[in-house]
């Protein structure tokens, strides 16, 4: 069983190709005027901001817009703002923290410091066994209420910026392109109806890539190596995607290897030798982190996201009225 086959049998300049070309048919096709696309500074967004531009130069010269929305409250976060207009797109940035407070207070969330305190608590002190059992309580909605509220306030700043991105497309009749691959999808990485939400755009030229993948593609179109080794992050303030779900290199190959019907013993031997090479040992020995447990734990992941249902919860109607903006004012960009 070769799991790197999948990743490495893989074309970044046939990529790079076919996405400008159907970018191009499509905005042809709805007859729409340019592209928008929330700018995190994440190898991710970059890659996509490249293919954007890359289709303008196989159409008319329509406008390429990255919208960087920041809480000025999230420290620890390097957004690479030169970078999107070295490719050629035309950079918004807009602060959007007196929104995220106004809505935060109005919904009665706790303080922004204390649910940044508790996740960084989780994800670096707590026992490896706990911190993947709160993920999947999370993920499934079985988790105490005052765990959710906690985790509903850190994915207020995704929908917050959906709902804008939404309404600046539809103001300047753009295309919403959104920049989530398909290790997020798999996993349900993502916050539903938020801003890496695939569903929410009208297209999504990454959700067909392992993170590993994009990697491959940002290195064939020569971004700076600084920008590859640049830890992914949520967005929630120096917390970076790896503490959180490990090491994308694992994760993309246990994927492939569930993909392919492998059971986990089956995985778990394939993979021991990344496994070693991923688990670190220090002063104070520690368990290791990477084995059969760590791949159960990511089945379990792409199952809850399978069985959730796409439409979205009642609850969530309440919690978060994510289009229209009437809550936050008609603020323009």
């Amino acid at each position: 069983m070769v799991l790197e086959k999948k990743i490495t049998e893989f074309s970044a300049d046939l990529f790079v190709e076919r996405s400008a070309q159907n970018l191009a048919a499509e905005m042809h096709r709805k007859g729409l005027k340019g592209a928008v696309f929330g700018a995190s500074g994440g190898i991710d967004s970059i890659v996509t901001a490249n293919l954007c531009v890359n289709a303008r130069k196989k159409s008319d010269k329509w406008p390429v817009v990255a919208f960087q929305m920041n809480d000025s409250r999230v420290k620890g976060e390097f957004y690479n703002p030169e970078i999107y207009r070295h490719l050629g797109a035309d950079l918004i940035q807009a602060d959007i923290t007196t929104d995220a407070v106004h809505m935060e207070k109005l919904l009665g969330m706790p303080p922004h410091w204390l649910t940044m305190w508790l996740m960084k608590l989780l994800v670096r002190w707590a026992p490896m066994k706990a911190k993947r059992q709160v993920i999947l309580a999370v993920k499934s909605g079985k988790a105490p209420d005052w765990v959710l509220i906690h985790y509903k306030l850190l994915i207020l700043l995704h929908r917050l910026r959906i709902a804008k991105l939404k309404e600046y497309s539809t103001r300047h009749r753009l295309m919403l392109v959104i920049c989530a691959n398909m290790t997020e999808a798999s996993l349900g990485y993502f916050v539903e109806q938020g801003v890496d939400d695939p569903r929410m755009g009208d297209w999504a030229p990454l959700s067909g890539l392992y993170k590993s993948q994009v990697l491959r593609v940002a290195q064939y179109i020569g971004l700076p190596e600084r920008l590859m080794l640049q830890k992914p992050s949520p967005g929630f303030g120096g917390i970076y995607d790896e503490e959180i779900i490990g090491p994308f290199g694992l994760v993309d190959l246990i994927l492939v290897g569930l993909s392919q019907g492998y059971s986990d013993a089956e995985i778990t031997k394939a993979l021991r030798p990344s496994f070693d090479k991923w688990t670190k040992t220090g002063f104070l020995k520690r368990k290791k982190s990477y084995d059969i447990h760590y791949v159960r734990f990511i089945r379990q992941l792409t199952e809850l996201n399978a069985q959730k249902e796409h439409p979205e919860k009642p609850e969530d109607k309440t919690f978060f009225p994510c289009w229209g903006l009437n809550m936050l004012g008609n603020r323009q960009f």
